[in-house]
């Protein structure tokens, strides 16, 4: 797929619109390599191979819809499914594939994360909504199809003349299965690759993502030569030179990223500092392949640090802190003028310092959270650090905590 068919409008001054990319539900086909077809939307993509005694099908796409388009185009009978990872765009059209009873392969680990998104639904609405620019939902979370073949390590079965090589990882999730096919030399490897971008080993609301064993496993796949990666679900396909100048990138910036983060624990620096310190190195800063529209690196550090480090920052007021509004409080008793807490904060916005301003009106905003100038302010600040960020994530949160903000400006003015 087109890599500008996931870029967000262009930002327009003052406007920081969310970006909404799961909304689109008709699949772009592609034929890429003879026996090979996938279907691709901006954030899910999947693939199938034909073979002499039916079809292997990698992933199934985010919603069902969409994956119906893609079961009218599959001709054979479908034999086996592969889920390359639990999450929801993986693995959430397979209701679709179903009439010819497909066996459905997977990690071990990965009944555990359906099991967990089950469990925690509503948490789970809740981030999404921030995440991608949807709105929040209380309906009943999906019931995705379980896998009814699971397996840690290494798998191997032939279909109609062709070899089909699964092997399982920790990588962006515990549950990573990916596959090579040698007579393709061609490897679908999920999302251990998404796209063009920096790699996704960061996010605010997920569990830790596995950067190491993550650099280790593309490792793994460079080692087989392939001639073509299919990611991104698999709606990005990787051919010829750019396969290993993608996974190269890739390699490298995890790598290099990772030993800066286990350098400044080991010299115990603090983590609201370590995610300024940790750079991506200057030769790769403009790389095609690290383009940083859906993670980014700050998001990458505080990710290898919880790994490593666990949440005490070695600051015995915060081993076991006080309720956050607690304290908040009892800083505003000190400063007791609302005032003066906001004239500092514009006097930082003006510096261009609109970060440390958010922050510090964070005091007034935690003990009075009905302070309505408060609120517009902080509508100004989100406008102003997001006004450029392109990356998907802290994009929609910006937009998403503006939205909050005005809504709590329009249930003040109805009293």
């Amino acid at each position: 797929m087109r890599e500008e068919n996931l870029q967000p409008e262009p930002v327009k001054k003052g406007n920081i619109g969310g970006i909404n990319i799961l909304n689109v539900r008709e699949p772009i086909f592609k034929n890429p390599i003879e026996d090979v077809h996938t279907a691709a939307l901006p954030i899910a993509g999947c693939a199938w191979i034909d073979t002499k005694d039916g079809v292997v099908l990698i992933d199934t796409l985010l919603y069902p819809k969409a994956a119906e388009k893609v079961m009218e185009r599959i001709k054979g009978k479908i034999q086996f499914i592969i889920y390359t990872h639990g999450h929801y765009d993986h693995v959430g059209g397979t209701k679709a594939f179903m009439k010819d009873n497909p066996e459905i392969i997977a990690s071990k680990f990965l009944p555990d994360r359906l099991d967990r998104y089950e469990m925690l639904a509503p948490y789970r609405a809740r981030i999404s909504a921030m995440q991608f620019n949807i709105p929040e939902t209380d309906r009943p979370v999906r019931k995705i199809v379980r896998p009814t073949k699971t397996f840690l390590g290494d798998m191997i079965f032939t279909l109609g003349g062709k070899t089909f090589e699964l092997h399982t990882a920790i990588a962006e999730t515990d549950d990573v299965c990916w596959v090579f096919i040698p007579e393709l030399k061609a490897a679908f490897i999920g999302d251990l690759l998404i796209g063009n971008h920096f790699p996704n080993i960061g996010n605010p609301w997920k569990p830790t993502r596995y950067a190491l064993s993550w650099a280790k496993e593309l490792e793994r796949v460079r080692a087989l030569e392939p001639e073509h990666v299919f990611c991104n679900g698999a709606g990005t396909h990787f051919k010829g030179k750019e396969v290993i100048a993608a996974l190269d990138a890739n390699i490298e910036v995890i790598r290099s990223m990772h030993d800066q983060v286990v350098e400044y624990i080991n010299q115990d620096m603090h983590i609201s500092e370590m995610i300024h310190a940790v750079k991506i190195p200057d030769h790769l800063k403009k790389s095609p392949y690290l383009r940083t529209f859906y993670s980014r690196p700050e998001f990458f550090v505080y990710n290898v640090y919880r790994w490593y480090h666990g949440y005490f920052d070695h600051n015995p007021a915060h081993l076991l802190p006080r309720p956050e509004k607690e304290v908040m409080n009892e800083i505003f008793g000190l400063i007791w003028d609302s005032e003066k807490i906001i004239n500092r904060v514009e006097e930082l916005f003006s510096k261009g310092q609109s970060q440390l301003a958010l922050e510090v009106l964070d005091v007034l905003i935690q003990s009075k959270p009905d302070d309505i100038e408060a609120r517009k302010l902080r509508i100004k600040l989100l406008k102003a650090i997001g006004e450029n960020d392109m990356c998907l994530m802290s994009r929609n949160t910006w937009h998403y905590f503006i939205n909050k903000d005005k809504e709590t400006i329009r249930s003040h003015n109805k009293v």
